[in-house]
């Protein structure tokens, strides 16, 4: 029998009335329509294929009672090949009767599998945007309708936009996978210290008297001072005030530079510019954002501030720099310096001045979530499909999705006085930053069965606080270090508490500018052909191996000489006729987003 959840005596009048409300919005939006990449095959090839229709009525059920296992392929964050056997996996086990087994491959070894047939059940798609339309071609996926259209209520209610962009602009009449990440505005509770940018070490600063900066070259004259200051840590390691890493592909030099002036990223080399409703293609437009960023980079290595080994580390190395204080300046907002190492008034914030833009301050409106580059889908080899979905629906409804963002309910959160918050362990352990029981939420589960949601953390149940309770504003006070009040106190007189409350200050006194929502347009983006994709795949492959060659340029003379001999060299790729059928597509794209509005 399964257990009566806490969450369930003490929340199901709430739910129930948000997802009366859920639906009845789902239908008012039900004119509406879709997203970013893949062209796919007719609803009658899919079924032929195996993954469509015809293929599904012949799937065995798992019976009351009965506990069947599904293997699932891909980052959940655990070892290769270990069930779930977790708090949090026992807890889906007695409520669903489900067991997960998963195992980690990379990208390239799933290409493999799929060729082979080889999928396991459920399959997580990650940083692999044209792998739905190659599974959807080759028959390997089971398609969702038949069952969404008696089930699923959490899902159709939660993800109404990113459903209709799964079946109607991917997969061409048929629901194939669910992308993640599909996230709700809520400008009042703002993230606790930004997203992307230019994280700025905050002590160094200061330490120089706050000098007013309004340009990119005074930013990077600024951190030449700091660099100058402190050319070496605690340790003798030197420092920098730059770097990158490797194993993301261009994603340090196509992020945060352009992110800075309101674009966000696409598949396919594109970088779509939200402001003005532009797709600029980064290789080929010579005056774009992504040329400008690396000669911002490039400018900072003449200079002698950009580490020379953000050409060769990984992103864990790069972590560790900035931990360490040998890297002034993050990327993301997800590090920050070693107070038991740089001291505790070290931070890392974004200073307002030399860029325009300060992206996702506050959680924004993305519905499409990231589409088809992560993704979950259902193998047409899984014999318990509809499990699958029941999963998916149970991890996407308000007691689910909380279970794998903030724990157990009655264990590990509680709700007390009327509202939801950590309890025991889970939240003493929070509080010291991981020091009462070092490894407590991973080892309960927590940050395993993420990816398996389609919903982001700060998404607000039906009480009104978000899913992962350590995203809500009432824990973001909790946790305040010196650094972070310091910054918020000089920017905003006092009025803010935490970074993230400084930023959307700044915002409102003209010193930032933000976006409240993705912009559909560019997302929106039918798939080009297999030819163009391939061309488009080893152009990034050929900048990625050359990416130190441009950045690390003696002079102005040298970087634009390198510039023209990559661009042409890319052009010989037929680089030109790819990109003139994604820009057909990118005007596509512009009706089909009528049928979303």
């Amino acid at each position: 029998m399964k257990k009566q959840s806490l969450w369930k005596k003490m929340m199901s009048v709430a739910l129930a009335a948000v997802l009366i409300m859920g639906v009845a919005a789902c239908g008012n939006d039900s004119g509406s329509g879709g997203a970013d990449s893949k062209d796919s095959s007719s609803v009658e090839e899919s079924s032929d294929a195996g993954g469509g229709e015809s293929g599904q009525g012949g799937q065995e059920t798992a019976g009351d009672g009965e506990v069947i296992t599904l293997t699932v392929l891909g980052s959940m964050g655990g070892t290769d090949g270990v069930s779930t056997d977790d708090a949090i996996g026992q807890y889906i086990k007695d409520e669903l009767g489900i067991v997960l087994e998963y195992t980690q491959v990379s990208n390239d070894r799933l290409k493999v599998m799929a060729a082979g047939g080889d999928l396991p059940d459920i399959v997580m798609l990650h940083e692999a945007p044209e792998m739905v339309q190659n599974l959807i071609d080759a028959g390997a996926l089971w398609a969702m309708d038949e069952w969404l259209e008696n089930n699923g209520d959490n899902l159709k209610a939660k993800l109404p936009e990113a459903l209709k962009y799964s079946r109607e602009v991917v997969g061409q009449g048929t629901t194939y996978f669910l992308p993640t990440e599909v996230q709700i505005a809520n400008p009042e509770n703002p993230n606790k210290n930004g997203f992307v940018g230019f994280f700025t070490r905050w002590d160094y600063y200061k330490e120089l008297g706050y000098p007013e900066i309004s340009t990119e070259d005074e930013y990077l004259d600024v951190l030449k001072q700091m660099v100058e200051a402190h050319p070496t840590t605690a340790d003798g390691k030197k420092v920098y005030a730059l770097s990158g890493w490797i194993d993301w592909g261009l994603w340090p030099y196509k992020i945060s530079y352009p992110f800075s002036f309101g674009y966000t990223n696409l598949d396919n080399n594109q970088l779509y510019n939200q402001v003005d409703d532009l797709l600029e293609d980064e290789f080929l437009d010579e005056d774009g954002v992504f040329w400008r960023a690396l000669a911002f980079f490039n400018k900072a290595y003449r200079m002698g501030i950009m580490d020379p080994e953000a050409f060769t580390m990984k992103a864990e190395q790069y972590d560790a720099k900035l931990k360490n204080g040998e890297v002034l300046v993050a990327a993301y907002n997800w590090c920050q310096p070693d107070t038991e190492v740089c001291g505790e008034d070290a931070g890392m914030f974004m200073l307002p001045g030399p860029f325009p833009y300060i992206p996702q301050i506050y959680p924004i409106e993305s519905s499409l979530g990231y589409m088809t580059t992560n993704a979950l889908v259902i193998s047409a080899n899984c014999e318990h499909p509809e499990k699958a979905m029941e999963l998916f629906d149970y991890l996407n409804s308000d007691e689910g999705a909380r279970l794998i963002r903030s724990g157990i309910p009655g264990e590990d959160w509680d709700v007390v006085d009327g509202v939801p918050q950590l309890i025991g362990t889970r939240l003493e352990n929070f509080l010291s930053g991981d020091t009462v029981e070092p490894g407590y939420a991973k080892n309960r589960g927590l940050g395993t069965y993420n990816w398996l949601t389609s919903q982001t953390a700060t998404n607000p149940a039906a009480d009104g606080y978000p899913l992962d309770l350590t995203t809500s504003k009432e824990y973001n006070l909790q946790n305040v270090k010196p650094a972070e009040k310091d910054f918020s106190a000089y920017y905003t007189d006092g009025k803010a508490q935490y970074p993230g409350e400084a930023y959307v200050q700044m915002v409102e006194d003209g010193r930032f500018k933000t976006l409240s929502e993705n912009v559909k347009t560019g997302r929106l983006m039918e798939s080009v052909s297999d030819e163009s994709a391939k061309i488009f795949n080893k152009a990034d492959e050929y900048f990625q191996a050359n990416i130190a060659k441009i950045i690390t340029c003696a002079d102005e003379a040298a970087f634009a000489a390198q510039k023209e001999k990559m661009i042409n060299d890319v052009k010989a790729m037929g680089y030109e006729t790819a990109l003139a059928e994604q820009q057909e597509k990118f005007e596509k794209a512009k009706e089909t987003v009528k049928s979303f509005e």
